[in-house]
């Protein structure tokens, strides 16, 4: 029997971790679009050419976060810099492998009403790549995208209902 159908126009609201500690790093909750992509290839052992025994590679995935205003930590962690205790960002030739989890939620809608749901990443990771541009004429946009990956015990993500507090 299918579930529910739901339809989703909304950004998730974030909260980042960094591995390891519990005091939440920063909070992301002014999104306008956010993109999660999840990918596995499978390899083939061939017989005569033919792809003949199927073997499951690992996931790899991307959460692409955009918006058009941002806070100091989102733009610390666009552009791989640290920030000190001042709130002045350094950016090095040192690439940061600072690691977060990150719990939020977001809101779905049905012919029943609206709902909500929790999403938990385990193991998520910036990119150091940002494409910064500062305009006079132009609202300037920033992307910030972390990769998606798993932690000890395997888990990736959840997805689950939840009601808001």
């Amino acid at each position: 029997m299918a579930g529910t159908l739901f339809a989703i126009k909304d950004a998730i609201d974030l909260k980042l971790t960094k591995m390891n500690e519990s005091t939440v790093y920063t909070v992301i909750d002014y999104l306008n679009d956010v993109q999660i992509q999840m990918d596995s290839e499978q390899v083939y052992a061939t017989k005569k050419g033919d792809n003949f025994i199927s073997f499951a590679s690992g996931r790899t995935g991307t959460l692409t976060m955009n918006c058009q205003v941002i806070d100091v930590d989102f733009l610390c962690m666009m552009l791989g810099g640290t920030k000190g205790q001042d709130g002045k960002i350094v950016v090095d030739s040192k690439i940061p492998s600072q690691s977060y989890t990150a719990e939020g939620t977001f809101r779905v809608t049905s012919l029943d009403g609206d709902a909500y749901k929790k999403i938990k990443f385990y193991n998520l990771k910036a990119q150091v790549s940002a494409d910064l541009t500062l305009s006079a004429s132009e609202v300037s946009s920033f992307t910030l995208v972390l990769d998606i990956l798993a932690d000890e015990q395997g888990k990736i993500m959840d997805i689950e209902d939840t009601t808001l507090v």
